[in-house]
């Protein structure tokens, strides 16, 4: 099977995200689903037309993504990007089912991506926006496993995340957001010498659309320099 555009030409990506697929991605064999003219003839049987644009997006997605393999440290497994067409005939959605899945699937977990671009990632039948494309996703995977190389400060499931990261930006006024790394439910900052990560993604998708969640979010805080030696 050929390499995924994004390893081939990983442009839009920052050098470390680069560098984190160049080091730690492989290609794995994996399906693109109907021709051309089965997804046509399957968006019409479900919405009585062919949404064009959205077999568009699906197909420059595939090309860019389809095949990559990496184990993720947000989803804690091997993940598979295998992006492929989804109609829903009752609620008339186009979604790409299976564009990021476990490599031994569990039947919980599901990531798709909407023709606007949007990555969202779901636990039974619950679905959380996650991240405004795939390449935040990887810009994420990419700083998380830069910060795992730091040295740990600190990591607190605060009872009001949001008041909690307000505390942190004070006392560190420094502190700027990475925008290209952050999604919805998870949040990147820095000020060049320490990393904060806030990660809600299990608390959105444990809260099932209610205000609470019964799971926190997780900050944690590394410091700038390495792990001493013999970390991991």
């Amino acid at each position: 099977m050929s390499q995924p555009q994004v390893l081939v030409q990983p442009s839009g990506l920052s050098g470390r995200a680069r560098d984190f697929l160049a080091a730690h991605a492989r290609v794995v064999p994996v399906g693109t689903g109907p021709g051309e003219d089965e997804c046509r003839a399957e968006m019409r049987a479900a919405l009585g037309y062919c949404d064009e644009s959205a077999l568009a997006t699906l197909r420059r997605i595939q090309r860019r993504y389809s095949g990559l393999a990496f184990t993720s440290r947000l989803r804690d497994s091997e993940i598979v990007f295998e992006p492929v067409l989804d109609v829903d005939p009752d609620t008339g959605e186009i979604v790409f089912g299976s564009a990021i899945m476990d490599a031994a699937p569990d039947g919980c977990r599901s990531g798709f991506v909407r023709p606007d671009g949007t990555l969202w990632f779901g636990l039974f039948e619950t679905d959380a926006q996650a991240f405004p494309s795939l390449d935040h996703f990887l810009e994420c995977e990419a700083l998380l496993h830069h910060a795992h190389r730091r040295r740990p400060l600190s990591t607190e499931t605060p009872p009001d995340a949001d008041e909690h990261l307000a505390v942190l930006r004070g006392r560190y006024p420094r502190l700027r957001p990475v925008d290209a790394a952050s999604g919805f439910c998870v949040g990147w900052w820095s000020d060049g010498e320490r990393l904060v990560f806030a990660n809600g993604l299990d608390a959105r998708l444990a809260a099932d659309g209610r205000g609470a969640s019964p799971v926190p979010t997780v900050v944690t805080t590394w410091l700038g320099e390495p792990r001493p030696s013999g970390g991991t």
